[in-house]
């Protein structure tokens, strides 16, 4: 019978005969587009609100996004459907995104009410997900019940912000989002979520798949405010700098920590493992940012003092892409890794540490000088990741 008869089947009871593993389908591939077109959306936000206000609301829009794109994933890891009435409750969903992305600039102003209902017509879909759920894989009913709960208070959380004053309704948005993290940590719902766990290999490319999406829109951002530009010896010295960095963030997710499965034993591992990829999204945003901005200044003013905001924010993006790193390399599986993932955390850990004194204290440079000094340290820490993988090859007996 085609998919687009076939109702909702937990993953386990699907026989995937083109691939040995099942694969990531192109309207996932579609919908993690669209997640992060709004969170180019979110970066411009931050470009425009570069005070300590505008970042914390920032941060606010990223956990927002971040979440709703991780409950449709925790879904669809699980079931496998593709029917048309599954595609027309993505499509749904994807409306109720675009008007997010769309509401994003005054997010907590004066299109807080379309951003929140936009919000909550995605989150509602998929209350009806689970309903579909329910009623297809009836051993499953339990936690569909539970989820059914969840995304139903979260939505009426919503909808009740609407009716509250403007300057307050991201409070009520950030309770909708403690009451799904409250409610999924009673003993009760995580026995049900570990007894109907995910497809913990195609959440791993899952994850791994969005990530790259969002680093690559992170270089078409930094390529297209830099259209038209005529390069000077400083804006080459300042790209090599920029793109050492990009290829440094690229090298230590994708190099050996990217498609590598969490540790299905520790949930506090699966846990770190997964927020884990919150702080990653949101330092490659924040990155993108702080790189228009630094180029910006080294075109107009290549010889003057870098901005305190430019040089901080890039000291954030990349401390919180350490951070990122930590946790995910925390959560991995130590039985499925080559290398010593607790002595990495310790290395990131460390490099924090020294990225946040370079950026509190390196003061008196230019924006290509800083950007240089921070490319220097990332790609340091990239040779400690290919000495620690020739140094585990040359351990290995020869076959």
């Amino acid at each position: 019978m085609s998919d687009l008869f076939t109702r909702p089947r937990y993953f386990k009871d699907v026989t995937f005969h083109r691939h040995t593993d099942r694969s990531v389908g192109w309207l996932e591939l579609f919908y993690d587009l669209v997640y992060v077109a709004t969170l180019i959306q979110i970066g411009n936000f931050l470009s425009d609100n570069l005070t300590l206000v505008g970042f914390g609301q920032f941060l606010v829009l990223m956990f927002l996004i971040w979440w709703a794109w991780a409950g449709e994933t925790g879904y669809q890891t699980r079931y496998y459907v593709d029917d048309i009435w599954h595609r027309l409750l993505v499509f749904v969903q994807i409306m109720g995104i675009a008007t997010v992305g769309l509401s994003v600039s005054e997010a907590f102003g004066d299109l807080s009410v379309q951003f929140a209902l936009g919000y909550a017509l995605a989150r509602s879909m998929m209350i009806v997900m689970y309903i579909r759920a329910y009623f297809s894989h009836p051993a499953s009913r339990s936690f569909s019940t539970v989820y059914i709960i969840a995304f139903g208070g979260e939505v009426a959380i919503w909808l009740g912000s609407t009716l509250l004053p403007a300057e307050y309704r991201w409070i009520a948005w950030l309770v909708a989002i403690a009451f799904q993290i409250i409610f999924f940590a009673v003993p009760t719902t995580l026995r049900e979520a570990v007894e109907w766990g995910p497809d913990d290999h195609h959440m791993v490319e899952r994850f791994g798949i969005f990530t790259i999406i969002v680093l690559g829109e992170a270089f078409v951002k930094i390529l297209n405010d830099a259209q038209g530009t005529q390069l000077a010896v400083e804006q080459v010295l300042f790209g090599v700098a920029g793109l050492t960095i990009l290829y440094s963030l690229w090298w230590l997710y994708f190099s050996d920590t990217a498609g590598k499965l969490y540790d299905l034993s520790s949930e506090a591992k699966a846990l770190s493992w997964s927020y884990g990829h919150l702080f990653l999204a949101t330092s490659l945003v924040a990155f993108a940012v702080a790189m228009k901005k630094l180029f910006a200044a080294n075109v107009a003013h290549p010889h003057d003092l870098v901005k305190d905001e430019y040089r901080l924010l890039l000291t954030v993006a990349i401390g919180t892409f350490l951070l990122a790193q930590a946790l995910i390399d925390y959560g991995l599986d130590d039985e499925l890794t080559p290398h010593s993932t607790i002595k990495r955390v310790y290395v990131y850990l460390g490099s924090i540490a020294v990225v946040v004194g370079i950026g509190s204290l390196v003061t008196g440079v230019t924006a290509m000088q800083f950007t240089t000094i921070i490319a220097v340290m990332m790609a340091a820490l990239v040779v400690f990741n290919v000495y620690q993988s020739l140094a585990i090859a040359a351990q290995q007996p020869e076959h």
